[in-house]
């Protein structure tokens, strides 16, 4: 599904149909995801902090995904998302021990 979507994005370009098209599906989806990020890792959305780091994340994995269509480096991909996990908790727990009180 991603490698189709890539298509289409790409597509859209110049295509400005299909942009009118695509930009409100690819609102909708951006923001149903990051939803279910927020709520899958327990976070509070109104938190601008955690906002821009689950946007973040989700950035990263998008930008990991587009690079593993012209070369699959999984080694190094795995290394850079340990790193970002362990930047990301550091900065996430905090926030949760907040929320929980």
């Amino acid at each position: 599904l991603f490698t189709a979507a890539t298509h289409l994005w790409v597509a859209a370009v110049g295509d400005e149909e299909l942009k009118a098209i695509l930009l409100p599906l690819e609102t909708q989806v951006g923001r149903e995801v990051h939803r279910l990020t927020v709520e899958l890792l327990g976070l509070d959305e109104r938190d601008r902090d955690v906002r821009d780091a689950v946007r973040a994340t989700l950035d990263l994995l998008r930008g990991l995904a587009l690079a593993n269509l012209l070369h699959d480096d999984t080694a190094r991909r795995r290394k850079v998302l340990a790193h970002w996990a362990r930047t990301l908790e550091a900065q996430l727990a905090p926030k949760r021990a907040t929320q929980a009180d």
